[in-house]
């Protein structure tokens, strides 16, 4: 997929594909509504802000956490949800991507899409007027996890106005094909950071990724070695190791 840019102005109707859509602005301003429907479900449980809307939440893959929270929101938003997974769906059938999103956008306002195939968002949103999500590509990326988790660390940190200036970022597991690991990268790009990359040779950062970082002025450092990044690191991102990506047998790190 080719490297998008900032999204500029209004939000409404457009695609969420990756975080090399938002940069510090785009970010602040959606943890600040954020802040704010977190505040209205404390208080109320549910708005009307999505009242007679259909979400379509299609997906290829397994999942638990990403699935059932798009479903949520929308629910408590005031919305309605149509669920479409591969076993359920056209496509055991022979139906592509694009035809069957072009088939949901006649049911629905827009589109979530998890697939096991990178570009699969980027595919979708061709093929539809309706704005769509990315929920996970492959081993590409999986933009809301990583806001998600960005805003997790801005809340946890007590951080003022995202000021994460001096902070040490030590990102740890497999890097190569978790998504999530590619997505956050990108966002703490804007925001004055050290990332410290441990793993294996075999599971590192991809080299296009730390290129395109290096290119922003971001410090990095690769290293197998966890314990000599430890104490300088603010936060520890620890991902799983993504067992369904590999095709070869996963030998045993010594961690």
């Amino acid at each position: 997929m080719e490297k998008l840019g900032a999204v500029t102005g209004s939000w409404k109707g457009k695609d969420v594909l990756s975080t090399e859509q938002f940069d510090a602005a785009n970010v602040r301003f959606l943890f600040q509504v954020a802040d704010r429907m977190k505040d209205m479900v404390a208080r109320q449980g549910t708005d009307d802000t999505l009242r007679g809307k259909v979400l379509a939440n299609v997906f290829f893959e397994p999942s638990t956490r990403t699935s059932c929270s798009f479903q949520a929101a929308m629910v408590r938003l005031g919305g309605s949800v149509v669920c479409v997974n591969e076993s359920s769906s056209s496509s055991k059938k022979g139906e592509t991507l694009s035809d069957t999103i072009k088939c949901l956008e006649c049911y629905t306002d827009f589109l979530v899409l998890r697939h096991p195939v990178v570009g699969a968002a980027a595919t979708a949103a061709i093929a539809t007027s309706k704005p769509v999500i990315n929920a996970g590509d492959g081993v590409g990326e999986h933009p809301t996890q990583a806001l998600l988790d960005l805003y997790t660390i801005y809340q946890e940190a007590k951080l003022v106005d995202l000021n994460f200036a001096g902070k040490v970022i030590t990102m740890v597991g497999d890097l190569k094909n978790g998504r999530t690991v590619h997505s956050l990268a990108k966002l703490l790009a804007h925001f004055n950071v050290k990332l410290n990359y441990v793993a294996p040779e075999s599971l590192s950062m991809p080299k296009y990724i730390v290129e395109s970082l290096a290119a922003q002025g971001v410090v990095q450092h690769a290293t197998s070695d966890l314990d000599s990044v430890l104490r300088e690191s603010d936060v520890l991102y620890i991902t799983r190791i993504q067992k369904v990506a590999l095709s070869f047998p996963f030998p045993r790190l010594g961690w």
